[in-house]
């Protein structure tokens, strides 16, 4: 009994000394979470007073935490009209995802090197969840998958300024949009390329891995670029 009392005695110390979250990184986090759940729509008036109403802070915090995001390319201030939700244009979407590819192939060439096979197999059945949810056009958690699929390998890497940098352009790549319908050919596509990327990290084989993941990556751009010119020819 007396062991059981000291390990929970030294897990509260443990959790005593991690590192508390400010009132501005908590306002921050909501703010980010209302936008990419869509509650604040992109390109949208972001209703400062509602906001700060709804999360009971005062002006000040809610503001240092706008000036985070506006850094972070979620939100635009402009002034004396606001703060709004960022939009992207067809070709702000191109160029994100260009430099989203580019990280994302850096983090696979350096997370396949330290890939287990137990790291493998967590991300071929992400992967396969990924695949599954695309097949019955459940694009949510599609795109929660291959969100966690990237995310997972940018932790792989080890890079913190790599995480980092991932981290704030996979939150601009959820404001661009996502696929609204998807066609055989994509699900297909998508299928195969998940099962050449595991293969490829099976075998260690790095500039396989980064080929597939870049032709995976841009897959869904050109979907999603492809939406666009839609809804311009629909006007």
């Amino acid at each position: 009994m007396g062991c059981v009392v000291d390990a929970s005695f030294m897990l509260i110390r443990d959790l005593e000394k991690l590192p508390r979250k400010t009132l501005r990184e908590r306002i921050y986090e909501e703010v980010v979470r209302l936008i990419v759940s869509g509650e604040l729509p992109s390109g949208g008036w972001l209703d400062e007073k509602q906001v700060i109403d709804r999360l009971r802070v005062s002006r000040t915090p809610f503001r240092e935490a706008i000036g985070t995001l506006a850094m972070g390319g979620l939100v635009e201030i402009k002034p004396y009209r606001g703060f709004y939700v960022r939009s992207f244009s067809r070709d702000e979407t191109a160029d994100i995802y260009e430099l989203y590819k580019r990280l994302e192939c850096f983090a696979v060439e350096l997370a396949v090197p330290q890939m287990s096979d137990r790291d493998i197999r967590r991300f071929e059945n992400t992967l396969i969840e990924a695949v599954n949810a695309l097949q019955r056009e459940d694009i949510n958690t599609y795109a929660k998958r291959n969100r966690e699929f990237c995310e997972t390998i940018a932790e792989q890497s080890g890079n913190s300024a790599l995480i980092e940098a991932l981290a704030r352009v996979a939150l601009q790549i959820q404001l661009c949009g996502t696929i609204t319908n998807v066609s055989p050919e994509f699900a297909e596509r998508a299928a195969h390329g998940s099962d050449e990327i595991i293969l490829a990290f099976k075998a260690r084989d790095i500039p396989r891995a980064v080929f597939l993941v870049r032709a995976q990556i841009g897959h869904v751009q050109e979907a999603i670029l492809a939406h666009f010119t839609k809804e311009i020819a629909s006007r």
